[in-house]
């Protein structure tokens, strides 16, 4: 059929014009509403701060007619880079972090090492010690600022009650640190070396510091080694003594000979061999992003501050040929030496490869583990978080086990005579009362 007389016959050509804006605004408000649905406030809904900043930067996108193409080389990779930043921009503005503080030399290199210091969109991570300059060297120039913290003073650093004054005058330090925690909706996980100045009198200076500006926390507690000097355990002891009088405080006390001496496999069947270890257990803790508002609230909720873990890692089901067999090996390598007969809580995580979700979906597991226990100690509660699904071929399983609620006494007793001599000289010298030694131990107790 022929076109009427006068009327012609349009052929478009795609080349002829740029629609590249059009569809940029397209995918804008696309980012918005993926992003709109991370923006949560505590309550699981999207504050309205965030609905407006985001529509705002989405409705003022700019979108250009149609122009020839001949034109606009140069000008359409702009334009490319400009719409990138701007989602780029959304993202950082919305998305809501996890905070990971680490406090000292010890666990920093471990973190390093370990490659969790690159940088994510979803974690603020923040390395605590005496100065910049000297965390900036653990790191060899990998870290940025915005992961560094130092106290950057002229304040003695040998013990917690040295620290612990100038922690409470410094509110320029806690400033630097708030602001490096924006857009946190998941709660801190703190990593700590108990048996330094810093790390001793820091610890319960966090904990009250968050729950001051309504964070949730957890702290991985790290023990020093029998073989280090009386004044190791001595700030061990007391910073230990003062998170304990912290009414959020919750703990995962892990001992230094057990990380060191620990040997095992990751879920490629690589060898872990060492305080390496520690890496794997915290990017899994991070892995599951609801852990520390679970694991504070299950603390709060039995009265149970003190833990400490149960691992396995990278365990095949087929050389094992049980779930019960690999929960077996985890009494082989404790993290911290306890009694597990005094246990009475237990927080299990488990990362396995999904192929296995119907074998061993969350259910199975909390039974299998509960019938495990039934005759190692008296479980008021044992909960299973919903496993960490992977895509893997293997069938290897991660296993952490936090167990709770077991006596400190016998923990903590070959530390607190290692300490008395130190806590002697420091009350001669006036820096420490008696009575206020006395109180710490009685936490403890």
């Amino acid at each position: 059929m022929k076109p009427e007389e006068g009327f012609k016959l349009f052929n478009f050509n795609f080349n002829d014009v740029d629609l590249k804006p059009y569809f940029t605004s397209l995918f804008l408000k696309f980012v918005v509403k993926k992003a709109m649905s991370s923006g949560r406030n505590d309550n699981g809904q999207t504050s309205e701060e965030a609905v407006l900043d985001i529509e705002e930067k989405a409705d003022t996108t700019e979108v250009d007619e149609p122009k020839a193409v001949e034109s606009q080389g140069a000008k359409s990779v702009e334009i490319a880079l400009a719409n990138i930043e701007a989602v780029q921009e959304i993202k950082r503005q919305v998305l809501p972090k996890q905070t990971l503080i680490c406090i000292g030399e010890y666990p920093a290199k471990i973190l390093i090492k370990g490659q969790l210091h690159s940088p994510k969109d979803e974690l603020q991570l923040v390395f605590i010690d005496k100065t910049s300059e000297e965390i900036g060297k653990w790191g060899k120039d990998v870290l940025n600022a915005d992961q560094i913290a130092g106290l950057d003073a002229n304040v003695d650093t040998q013990f917690w009650y040295q620290v612990m004054p100038f922690l409470a005058g410094d509110q320029e330090l806690f400033e630097r640190l708030r602001s490096k925690l924006e857009n946190n909706k998941f709660g801190a996980l703190i990593l700590s070396s108990l048996w330094d100045g810093i790390g001793s009198a820091m610890s319960p200076t966090l904990i009250s510091k968050l729950k001051e500006w309504k964070m949730n926390t957890v702290t991985l507690a790290l023990f020093p080694s029998r073989l280090q000097p009386s004044a190791a355990q001595f700030n061990a002891l007391a910073s230990i003594g003062k998170c304990l009088a912290k009414e959020t405080a919750a703990l995962i006390l892990l001992g230094r000979d057990q990380l060191d001496k620990y040997v095992g496999v990751d879920r490629t069947g690589s060898v872990i061999k060492g305080n390496i270890i520690l890496n794997s257990i915290v990017e899994m803790m991070l892995a599951k992003t609801t852990f520390v508002m679970e694991f504070s609230e299950i603390s709060r909720s039995f009265g149970v501050k003190t833990f400490t873990i149960l691992a396995a890692t990278g365990a095949s089901l087929k050389i094992y040929g049980s779930l019960e067999n690999i929960l077996d090996t985890t009494l082989f390598r404790p993290l911290q030496a306890f009694d597990l007969s005094g246990a009475s809580l237990l927080y299990v995580l488990v990362r396995l490869p999904i192929h296995l979700k119907e074998k061993l979906n969350r259910d199975k597991i909390e039974l299998i583990i509960a019938d495990w226990f039934k005759d190692k100690a008296v479980l008021k509660s044992v909960y299973v978080t919903e496993p960490l699904y992977v895509e893997d071929v293997n069938d290897r399983v991660d296993l952490l086990m936090f167990v709770g609620g077991f006596t400190l006494k016998d923990m903590l007793g070959v530390m607190e005579k290692k300490a008395e001599a130190v806590m002697v000289q420091a009350v001669k010298l006036g820096a420490l009362k008696e009575e206020e030694w006395k109180e710490i131990v009685k936490r403890l107790a």
